[in-house]
């Protein structure tokens, strides 16, 4: 009866950490990301693409995270948009916890490079890192495929916010 009682405990924790974790690191579609940045208002979005194997794009995280605990009180929001493959999802909530991530984070769930590559930016190579900065209020769309230094990232954002005032 005990082990039992375990048993059934031991999977109730299972299950809701991986309901926590899909919650936590959904996977997106190109439509729900657009139909997110599209309803945002004046809020600032920086979107980052980037993958676990991609050893630039895991230097630049931790500058996208300063700038979301810096600018806390601001309408912005970063979202990490990881292009790792669906299957591996298990892998890139683990690298999450194991960075710490405060930012939210997504998984790109798009099978189709060639579609998704032109309707995120017609600049944008596939290459990454890239970001996304997206204010619907302001019209601005800016595309960038580059590694970020927190300075340069700081002025990019500061330059969209600074518009119109």
């Amino acid at each position: 009866m005990k082990t039992a009682w375990i048993c059934a405990f031991a999977i109730a924790v299972l299950s809701t950490d991986l309901a926590t974790a899909q919650e936590r690191v959904p996977l997106v579609t190109l439509d729900e990301l657009e139909k997110r940045l599209q309803n945002g208002g004046d809020t600032t979005f920086v979107v980052n693409l980037w993958a676990t194997w991609c050893a630039p794009c895991v230097a630049e995280m931790p500058h996208f995270e300063r700038l979301q605990a810096e600018y806390r009180l601001k309408p912005l929001r970063v979202i990490f948009v990881s292009l790792d493959a669906a299957k591996y999802h298990d892998a890139v909530r683990r690298f999450v916890d194991a960075k710490g991530l405060k930012n939210e984070v997504w998984i790109l769930d798009e099978k189709n490079e060639q579609h998704f590559i032109p309707r995120i930016s017609e600049e944008w190579s596939g290459a990454i890192p890239a970001t996304l900065f997206v204010n619907t209020s302001k019209g601005v769309r800016i595309f960038s495929e580059q590694e970020f230094d927190y300075q340069q990232l700081e002025r990019d954002y500061l330059a969209i916010v600074q518009q119109n005032q």
